[in-house]
């Protein structure tokens, strides 16, 4: 019995998402192909349990690259209709389909001269009536002891308002990049934005050597700057090669002592570009072939501009 609400929920939940599921798509691509044919954006709105759900669905429509904003149907009767322009495509939201707030809308959406869609509970009120295009939530119970409380119908609110906005994401041709510019506080957004110029550790930051600099001299040069290798340069500062702690650790245990630079060094080591985006550096350094911790990074002259480190980018 304890938990019987658990699996009562569920249960519907489940029913309801099968029923939308095969009613249900050939709205919704419909619903897609109106706000592409548009040439405004989406204004979703609604009150209550249903407002929250339009909020959602138009944060999630504009993440995703379609324009869209969430309006207060009670506040849209008392002014913020002026948000509403013509050309936009207005998703109405509301389980009963006689929401009050909704239905008093009607006159003046008709006025600006807007499509009109509706996710609504019951596809047979007077919202439904009176809407360009119904896509229908319909459920068995909702879910709670009293099937009362908007449980079930707000996932399926909530699934509908998804379901269009993978639609047209998928018709956008949507990419990783557009998302990116969308996200640029989200760990996606700084790694497909950032560049490797923007978090490498600049030259003044870097161990820089001739190439005949003694085993000391680069021990040294470590130890001031410890990134975990040594760049040696050539006179036009253009980087010749590297040598790295576990350089230093195989001439020590083969007693070349007196070993310098040049005999040491990896040359024409893997570099990056500064424009670079982390992403792509990701993909350098993670390159099963040579796997490595930090990269040079050079300008297309090959001069030295700066190192990047795996930790660089993390901390990003």
């Amino acid at each position: 019995m304890k938990h019987q609400p658990f699996h009562k929920l569920l249960n519907a939940v489940e029913e309801s998402l099968t029923r939308f599921r095969e009613t249900a798509e050939e709205a919704v691509q419909r619903g897609a192909d109106m706000i592409l044919e548009g040439d405004g954006k989406v204004v979703v709105t609604g009150v209550g349990k249903s407002g929250i759900v339009g909020h959602k669905t138009a944060a999630t429509l504009a993440s995703t690259g379609t324009p869209a904003v969430f309006l207060n149907a009670a506040e849209a009767l008392h002014g913020d209709m002026g948000v509403i322009c013509e050309g936009d495509v207005v998703i109405l939201v509301s389980n009963s389909g006689e929401t009050e707030e909704l239905l008093g809308m009607l006159p003046s959406l008709r006025e600006i001269g807007v499509r009109t869609i509706g996710l609504l509970g019951k596809p047979g009120g007077s919202l439904g009536m009176n809407l360009d295009l119904v896509i229908p939530l319909e459920i068995g119970e909702e879910g709670d002891a009293l099937n009362l409380a908007p449980m079930c119908s707000s996932v399926l609110a909530l699934v509908a308002g998804d379901a269009l906005a993978a639609t047209l994401q998928a018709e956008r041709g949507f990419s990783e990049e557009e998302f990116a510019i969308l996200h640029p506080g989200g760990v996606l957004g700084r790694r497909l934005l950032l560049q490797a110029s923007d978090v490498m550790q600049a030259r003044a930051q870097v161990a820089t050597l001739e190439s005949s600099a003694s085993l000391e001299d680069i021990v040294a040069a470590l130890t001031a700057f410890p990134l975990g290798l040594v760049c040696i340069l050539g006179p036009g500062d253009e980087l010749l090669g590297v040598i790295t702690d576990g350089d230093i650790r195989r001439a020590v245990l083969e007693k070349s002592y007196h070993v310098t630079a040049d005999a040491m060094m990896t040359r024409a080591p893997v570099t990056i570009g500064g424009d670079e985006r982390l992403s792509r550096v990701l993909e350098v350094m993670e390159n099963p072939e040579r796997k490595v911790y930090a990269l040079p990074v050079t300008n297309k002259e090959g001069v030295l501009q700066g190192v990047i480190r795996m930790h660089d980018i993390v901390g990003s």
